[in-house]
């Protein structure tokens, strides 16, 4: 066949630009087409934390760690109703992903690693330049290679011949290669989208918006393109979403204040409140109206509306807070959260069983007060004392899971990251890694840094196998 380029990429982020290093390490000429006006995807928006096992890094901070208990854990997690293969090729190559990308010139000091699953062990390795620094990282290396990108680029098409997929076509443009990698990212910015593969999010309406807002073609391109050409798209109702009180303001939250209770419309507690948002988002989907509210005192309040530590637990500076007082007072003022003198006419005013909420109240004062602990759901405190609700006037904000952390649902790909078709079949030049796929996050996110974490080791992977497909293909004389 003739081509333009050997591999051809589909997007900038993560995973495009790690498949883009390494399909051009193995010797093939490469070109990422990106819809945005600059290069990083997602990745340059985030937080900048990577999910891995068994590291130097750890290491360096003392932590023993393995991939056979990581892998455990996270199908433990999941129910084992997950892929095996792709999530023991990833809990196996995540030390040597992180190394990977320090040789790109990424530092993941040891004092920022973090607790950024649910378990004792720190997996979480942060970026000391958080996502931007990743995705510099990764676009300078794949620039000093020779990678050539084509900006301002919105992929419409595959281009399919003899059953082969050979080349995309873009703005009315063919271009041609023997293999090609989707790497779009999600769909959180699409509300057509949502409805369809992320019903829960879609269910919160207007309350929902994605984090990576800013760049604007997270659109599902990836979906479309692979059922254009038959692929099979999984993982329906799959995804992340983090707590948040639904203010205009639109804050960027995933934890509650560890000095909040969390009840819902029954009037009962149902989850420790800061615990990671692997596991809050899900919680609060599951109960009546799939909705919460945050129980509290205005002294509480007051002495700990202003500290952002429990909000920032990955050190990055981007977290905000809706929980100071000039923010409640504001939107008691407006109606949309609630304050009076006594717990059961805040929760008559929120429209909860006020008996209910009493007693919920009682139990956890009685528990905070003689044991200096919550007995029942055992919630760290992140450093704060846990201090009983007994003080006027008392506040109730309605609380959602509805700030999409990613999306996934999308392609399914064998562990050689092809993808496949509804019959289960390769559909034979396509690749994909990163966001877009379908296949590798469960009905429960691991913990933070597994969505870079998967997009870097399954692009390299791709842009490895892509590569070879591309250069085994004969190129007419």
């Amino acid at each position: 066949m003739s081509r333009d380029f050997d591999v051809i990429i589909i997007g900038s982020g993560a995973a495009g630009m790690s498949a883009a290093i390494e399909a051009r390490l193995a010797g093939a000429t490469v070109m990422v087409v990106e819809a945005d006006g600059h290069l990083g995807g997602a990745t340059r928006n985030s937080t900048g934390v990577v999910y891995a096992c068994n590291t130097s890094t750890q290491k360096e901070k003392g932590i023993s760690d393995s991939a056979d208990a990581t892998y455990a854990y996270i199908m433990t997690l999941n129910q084992h109703a997950i892929r095996p293969d792709l999530i023991r090729y990833y809990c196996d190559e995540s030390a040597a992903m992180l190394e990977w990308l320090k040789d790109k010139g990424v530092e993941f000091p040891a004092n920022m690693l973090v607790h950024s699953d649910i378990t004792e062990t720190q997996r979480g390795h942060t970026s000391s330049t958080f996502g931007l620094g990743i995705a510099d990282a990764l676009i300078n290396r794949a620039g000093a290679l020779g990678v050539e990108t084509a900006l301002g680029t919105r992929v419409d098409g595959l281009i399919v011949e003899d059953g082969k997929v050979v080349g995309i076509t873009a703005d009315g443009t063919n271009l041609r290669a023997p293999s090609v990698i989707i790497a779009t990212g999600g769909f959180g910015n699409s509300p057509d989208m949502l409805k369809k593969w992320y019903p829960t999010a879609a269910y919160h309406g207007d309350r929902t918006w994605a984090v990576h807002r800013d760049a604007p073609f997270i659109l599902g391109d990836g979906i479309t393109l692979g059922e254009s050409v038959g692929a099979q798209i999984t993982g329906h109702d799959t995804g992340l979403l983090n707590p948040t009180p639904c203010f205009d303001s639109r804050y960027v939250e995933a934890f509650l204040p560890p000095w909040v209770i969390a009840v819902n419309k029954e009037g009962k507690r149902f989850m420790a409140e800061w615990d990671s948002y692997a596991v809050t988002g899900y919680l609060m989907n599951e109960q009546t109206d799939k909705r919460c509210w945050a129980i509290f005192d205005h002294p509480t309040m007051v002495a700990n509306g202003d500290d952002l530590s429990y909000a920032d637990p990955y050190n990055s500076g981007l977290a905000t807070s809706s929980w100071e007082e000039i923010t409640i007072t504001r939107e008691v003022e407006k109606g949309v959260a609630f304050r009076a003198d006594s717990i059961a006419e805040v929760a008559k005013l929120a429209g909860l069983d006020a008996q209910a909420v009493e007693e919920t109240v009682r139990i956890y004062n009685r528990d905070t007060q003689a044991h200096g602990e919550d007995r029942l759901f055992h919630k760290d405190g992140n450093g704060h004392p846990l201090t009983p609700i007994q003080t006027a006037p008392f506040y109730a904000v309605e609380v959602r899971a509805a700030i999409i952390g990613f999306t996934a649902a999308g392609l399914d790909i064998n562990l050689d990251c092809e993808v496949l078709d509804t019959k289960g079949r390769v559909i034979e030049g396509l690749y994909g890694a990163g966001e877009v796929l379908g296949c590798f996050h469960g009905k429960r996110y691991a913990g933070g840094g597994t969505s870079i974490g998967s997009s870097v080791v399954f692009g390299r992977r791709a842009g490895t196998l892509a590569a070879q497909h591309a250069l085994s293909e004969a190129v007419p004389a």
